[in-house]
């Protein structure tokens, strides 16, 4: 604050020697704030004049919005950073790109459709030239190549953090923020179904999701506002862990993405070169080996200095011996981190690595790294008095059981993303979980009848009627409203069942309900009121005029529809700015079950008590229906709950050895650890690598020459680089082709391959194998197949089996098994004849399928294209009009059919096949296969053989 005073001149300011102790009036005393950060200023004394305000512009909402978002954003990627220890270590490795750079901004557009792309080194060590020249470009599209563990997430990750934080500047040094840069924004991969949801809906879906607190904007969300304006910028990773066919549907929606949302793209250099689309207009850096002297010096600068002679073996291997297994094995960042991580506590010896005897291939070398740094990523830490015991106490050997527990189920479904909630899709605790929930409700059930009749019996005056279903009304009654209420809160809010999201704090209850608002759709509004209203007014439209009317809407407005509003408000989604994380979701469950185990289920109980007061009943009777309908409302809001699930899946597993008790804590402390990664509300393996070798699963990782040593005198110096970039190859052993299948009318080849000794031990097949790969064609009984050169005809006469019903039965099943357990029908033939009687319709069903005539199949695929019939329809998809052929769900007439088969895309203004033929989001299916993802390895290589290329897998 500049004070300018005015001192014993004159009122005009003019200096007066004779007049010096003249004095000046307040009016003349201005004070002048410039530049200041402060929230209030308060100016003390008396004002005469004007008071002059000169504030600075209003800001957009939308800038309000994007400053948030870059916020959070920055705090946990921030936090991810720290937990891998790459910026807070002493000597930073320094990875070497080959970086190619499209036109900047700054071209003219003449000058930038001539250019040729300049090629020059980048360096992970220097993140702030590679995010300079990125914002420079005229199209922001970038593309991270590289091999498996070259540092391609963890540059993704720093990026992340260096934009956010030039986004938002840094108030404490006096750097204000560009508005300019985009947001970034890290996503998997995984998450999007590029074939049937546009970038910009996914983007949008993920920020309402993931950033639900961010500020209004004119009312709305301002997802959709960030992403028009092009002020977020998605950093998508994860590009080669899914199949083939989604590879493509990514890279051409990205290519299909408006010019201003630009975009950083990370693959695996191999799965990138095999795709048959190319990303248009982006630069790209491709990751180069990280040389055995920079490896050295980063290992030994990383190190304590009371262990540098213990590395001492390490250094000298990779100087005497840089292309031996040891240095091919630390050529990549990820095995470099693993190597220090492994070896930071002091009863390891590193110098182990350096022995050939003991690891003598580049593979012994990796494996030995990712089975050691697990001791290690556990060793004793600081305790918490807030944790449930001291972090780091876990076996060695049982955390490692676990981690590969978990890695087998990841990779079983495909997937790389761990979520809490998902764990009872384990094989265990699929049979266990279920039964034990059932029997939990039966012995609730029967347990609160016991006591309610006895006390019935002791205490009440009032007339007992001695029939079963009369005694069980109440509770059958309030499982019935309860099942609406739950319908309710799922359709006002879209969640999916079994599903959780963070939730907000009931207890405020105007945040609560300002939540509930924003978070419904008209359309999902009507229809959950719909649920609520229709049946509560046909409830007390029907009880006017009868024997106790106001016992019947008591009971409507106390059991039904008050507990409703209740529930939504106990429901409802949190405006966090925040992504949520594994643990702030379970307790969000937790919290909600607790809170209608103690709010929701009273009031379904008192509306039952209202009911039984009201006609004439005594006190006794009304504790008693209190009870009943408390318990029919435990039995479908609490125990089918994702909390009450989970919990029951976690012990039967744990009582297994598949998982420890402390679950969650176990997750965190591997977090910790640098073994996991936390992406929103789920977790991922630290790299791909890790979750494939604790599975069980060889990964072939392809030799990579070694960068030259650098001879300048500069050891830091990057390589230099000059001249275009050579074609992609790929050296050393290459994974054997399987062989093409010959009937055994077919001419054998001209030159037949030369034979090949069978493995000394061949591995056993898994029983899980005969169900995910089907056997060929030309097996099946019934099948003729026709292979040859110039077409492959399949002349078959099968069955229809249908298996849609079976989840609707199953579904109605366990509806009929709650009705059995809250009704305690569970020791008589009555109650199991109700659940056993859906899977019996449904097994009948399929009888009357198989009693049917069989229905004639053919399947003709040559160079014109694919002509398929079954029974009177048929379909032909002639090749000119086909654009990709792959493996998908098979949907007919919008209902999913629970099996798979090859699907075709045609090209606009195809003529269009029978409506029986449609799929969905524009697929056309040539024939029904197989319950699982994959077709018979004869039909593959015909389509792979007669596609010319449109065949995805």
């Amino acid at each position: 604050m500049d004070t300018l005073r005015g001192g014993r001149d004159g009122w005009d300011g003019r200096d007066r020697g004779h007049a010096r102790d003249e004095w000046r009036p307040p009016s003349e005393v201005r004070n002048i704030v410039r530049d200041s950060t402060i929230e209030y200023l308060v100016q003390a004394g008396w004002i005469q004049g004007d008071l002059v305000v000169n504030l600075p512009p209003a800001r957009e909402p939308v800038d309000t919005a994007a400053e948030e978002l870059a916020r959070s954003v920055r705090a946990q990627w921030s936090a991810e950073v720290a937990a891998w220890e790459l910026g807070d270590i002493e000597g930073p490795l320094a990875v070497r790109w080959l970086a190619r750079w499209g036109a900047t901004a700054t071209a003219t557009a003449p000058a930038a459709a001539t250019a040729e792309p300049s090629v020059r080194p980048a360096r992970s060590d220097r993140l702030g030239d590679i995010a300079d020249t990125l914002l420079g470009l005229d199209a922001r599209r970038l593309l991270v190549l590289g091999g498996p563990g070259s540092g391609k997430s963890t540059l993704l990750a720093m990026t992340v953090v260096l934009l956010a934080a030039r986004h938002l500047g840094d108030v404490t040094r006096r750097v204000p923020g560009d508005r300019g840069v985009p947001v970034p924004l890290l996503l998997s991969l995984e998450s999007w179904d590029a074939e049937s949801v546009g970038l910009r809906d996914w983007l949008v879906a993920r920020l309402t999701e993931d950033h639900a607190g961010l500020p209004r904007v004119a009312g709305a969300h301002p997802a959709r506002s960030l992403v028009r304006d092009g002020r977020v910028l998605p950093v998508l990773d994860g590009l080669d862990e899914l199949p083939d066919h989604r590879r493509a549907a990514v890279v051409r929606e990205l290519n299909a993405a408006p010019r201003e949302l630009g975009f950083v793209l990370a693959s695996r250099t191999q799965e990138y070169r095999t795709l048959d689309v190319r990303v248009v207009g982006a630069s790209d850096i491709e990751a180069l080996p990280v040389g055995p002297r920079d490896a050295a010096v980063h290992l030994l600068r990383t190190a304590d200095l009371a262990r540098h002679e213990q590395w001492g073996p390490v250094l000298d291997e990779l100087a005497e011996h840089p292309e031996g297994p040891l240095g091919r094995a630390l050529s990549t960042p990820l095995m470099i981190w693993l190597a220090r991580r492994a070896h930071r506590p002091a009863h390891t010896d590193p110098a182990r690595l350096a022995d050939r005897t003991l690891l003598p291939t580049r593979e012994a070398v990796e494996s030995h790294l990712m089975d050691t740094v697990i001791p290690a990523a556990f060793a004793p830490r600081a305790h918490d008095s807030e944790r449930l015991h001291a972090p780091g106490q876990w076996n060695p050997a049982r955390a490692r059981g676990w981690l590969a527990f978990l890695a087998r189920e990841l990779q079983r479904h495909r997937t790389g993303e761990f979520a809490w909630w998902r764990l009872n899709r384990a094989r265990a605790a699929r049979l266990l979980a279920i039964p034990t929930l059932v029997a939990l409700c039966i012995v609730l059930a029967e347990s609160m009848m016991t006591v309610v009749t006895r006390v019935e019996d002791t205490y009440s005056d009032s007339p007992q009627l001695n029939i079963d279903l009369f005694d069980r009304n109440y509770l059958f009654g309030a499982a019935v409203m309860a099942t609406g209420i739950q319908l309710t809160t799922l359709q006002w809010y879209g969640d999916r069942f079994w599903e959780p999201r963070r939730r907000a704090n009931p207890l405020k209850a105007g945040a609560a309900l300002r939540s509930a608002t924003r978070a419904a759709s008209v359309r999902r509004a009507l229809t959950s009121l719909a649920i609520l209203v229709v049946p509560g007014a046909f409830l007390l439209l029907t009880a006017q005029g009868m024997y106790h009317s106001d016992a019947f809407t008591a009971q409507a407005v106390l059991g039904y529809i008050l507990p409703a509003l209740v529930m939504l408000v106990i429901a409802a989604p949190a405006d966090t700015v925040d992504a949520a994380t594994p643990d702030e979701l379970l307790a969000g469950e937790r919290r909600a079950g607790l809170l209608t185990l103690g709010v929701v289920a009273p009031l379904l109980g008192l509306g039952s008590g209202a009911h039984s007061l009201l006609t004439e009943h005594g006190t006794v009777d009304f504790w008693v229906a209190f009870a009943k309908g408390m318990t029919g409302a435990v039995i479908v809001l609490v125990a089918v709950s994702p909390w009450c699930l989970w919990v029951v899946s976690k012990a039967w597993l744990a009582v297994l050895g598949r998982v420890p008790w402390s679950l969650m804590e176990f997750l965190r402390d591997a977090h910790g650890g640098g073994l996991l990664q936390r992406y929103g509300g789920t977790y991922r393996f630290r790299h791909l690598r890790l979750q494939e070798h604790l599975a069980g699963r060889r990964t072939a990782v392809p030799a990579a020459p070694l960068p030259a040593a650098p001879t300048a005198a500069d050891p830091q110096q990057p390589i230099p680089v000059t001249g275009p970039r050579q074609p992609f190859t790929v050296t050393g052993p290459q994974p054997p082709r399987p062989e093409r299948w010959q009937p055994p009318f077919a001419a054998p080849p001209a030159t037949a391959p030369p034979a090949t000794a069978p493995p000394a031990t061949a591995p056993a097949p898994r029983p899980s194998g005969l169900f995910d790969q089907p056997p060929p064609l030309h097996e099946l009984r019934g099948y003729t197949v026709v292979s040859n050169d110039h077409e492959y005809v399949v002349d078959a006469r099968d069955r229809r089996l249908p298996l849609a019903h079976w989840p609707l039965c199953g579904l109605f099943m366990v509806l009929a098994a709650v009705r059995m357990a809250a009704t305690g029908n569970w020791d008589n033939a009555t109650g199991w004849a109700g659940v056993l009687f859906w899977p019996a319709f449904a097994a009948f069903v399929n009888v009357v399928a198989l009693m049917l005539p069989k229905m004639r199949l053919t399947l003709r695929i040559d160079h014109w294209g694919i002509a398929v019939s079954r029974g009177r329809r048929s379909a032909t998809y002639a090749w000119e009009d086909v654009l990709a052929v792959r493996v998908r769900q098979v949907y007919v007439r919008g209902r999913n059919q629970r099996v798979y088969g090859p699907h075709v895309r045609l090209r606009p203004g195809a003529p269009e096949p029978p409506r029986m033929f449609g799929g969905r989001d524009g697929w056309w299916l040539v024939m029904a296969l197989h319950f699982r993802e994959s077709v018979p390895a004869d039909l593959a290589d015909a389509l792979s053989r007669f596609s010319g290329g449109r065949w995805r897998g």
